[in-house]
């Protein structure tokens, strides 16, 4: 672990912390670093802490995206199990996640266990919210059995699977960027690249899709004109499909360019990597901080209380692509 190093990387997800709250992100990625030895400060294992906290609603998606994988690796080798022992998988590992972390077994590993925000912070959880995830869950699997996509997938042939939910990257602007491709396969000459959505829709799915193209056309020489790439959005039973011009792509590298550069800007050391607190600003929009797992640390005292909102049917990042 000596040699073990914060190496600067990029992925969707680290941009879109970086644009909605540097603090958060100077936490999340060097605050925390060293956070899970033993002999580092307690601030520092505060944040380690803090940072692996997940929400109710994102354990929900990981439980689908777990049941849906354990789904799809069994259809790869030909062996697909019943719609409803997935739905039975899923709730089970579902109460699982909550038992581990009523318990707190996070403080033994904060990596290995369960640390739920509603918990954590003594954050309203009724039964009748359980119940809500539960059904959540199962509509959610029951929108993928029905999928076009599934259908897809279950006359594809085991030879066919490029990657399923395999953490992997390429480079671009001299960086590595990560990316975790929910499912792809190779038809002929085409490759469809299905990615899964508990959630509403956003414009960062899009450009979460738009940089799956720049993966797949630079490691598995795919043509543009032959990819096939679509969010299945599993709550509205809806399917959003992007179709991308070599325009789009050149716009693509641009905003990932950009974006490392912006995050490159403010650390104190490019090279080494090392960054200080005070460059990284507290964002003014507190609605954000309600869910922030890093509050305790910017409100110790009188925290944002979660509001009301009424959001929108698809949400606005605040850096767009203007292709999309």
């Amino acid at each position: 672990m000596s040699n073990f190093q914060n190496e600067f990387s990029w992925s969707p997800s680290r941009h879109r912390m970086f644009d909605s709250c540097k603090r958060q992100y100077y936490y999340n990625y060097y605050g925390s670093w060293g956070g899970w030895n033993k002999d580092a400060d307690a601030q520092t294992q505060l944040l380690y802490r803090l940072k692996k906290i997940t929400t109710v609603p994102q354990l929900v998606g990981t439980v689908v995206h777990d049941a849906i994988s354990h789904e799809i690796r069994a259809l790869q080798v030909g062996r697909p199990i019943h719609p409803s022992e997935i739905k039975t998988f899923a709730q089970k590992l579902f109460g699982q996640h909550l038992l581990v972390s009523e318990e707190q077994r996070w403080r033994y590993s904060a990596s290995q266990y369960t640390n739920l925000f509603e918990h954590y912070y003594n954050e309203p959880f009724t039964e009748t919210d359980q119940n809500n995830s539960a059904n959540h869950i199962s509509t959610s699997l029951n929108a993928f059995f029905a999928s076009n996509a599934y259908a897809t997938l279950q006359s594809a042939g085991p030879e066919d699977y490029l990657t399923i939910e395999d953490l992997t990257d390429f480079t671009l602007a001299n960086t590595k960027i990560w990316v975790v491709l929910d499912v792809a396969i190779r038809r002929d000459k085409s490759v469809y690249i299905f990615d899964w959505k508990t959630g509403r829709e956003r414009q960062a799915d899009r450009h979460q899709l738009a940089v799956y193209a720049l993966y797949a056309t630079s490691q598995w020489g795919v043509a543009l004109s032959d990819l096939q790439l679509q969010d299945i959005y599993l709550q509205t039973n809806t399917e959003q499909t992007l179709d991308l011009s070599p325009d789009d792509l050149d716009q693509t590298r641009i905003f990932v360019t950009e974006s490392v550069q912006k995050m490159r800007a403010l650390l104190d050391d490019p090279e080494q990597n090392t960054a200080s607190q005070d460059t990284f600003p507290m964002t003014t929009n507190t609605h954000l901080c309600t869910t922030c797992p890093f509050k305790a640390v910017c409100y110790p005292n009188d925290r944002p209380a979660r509001q009301p909102t009424t959001e929108p049917t698809i949400e606005q990042d605040p850096v767009q692509l203007s292709l999309f």
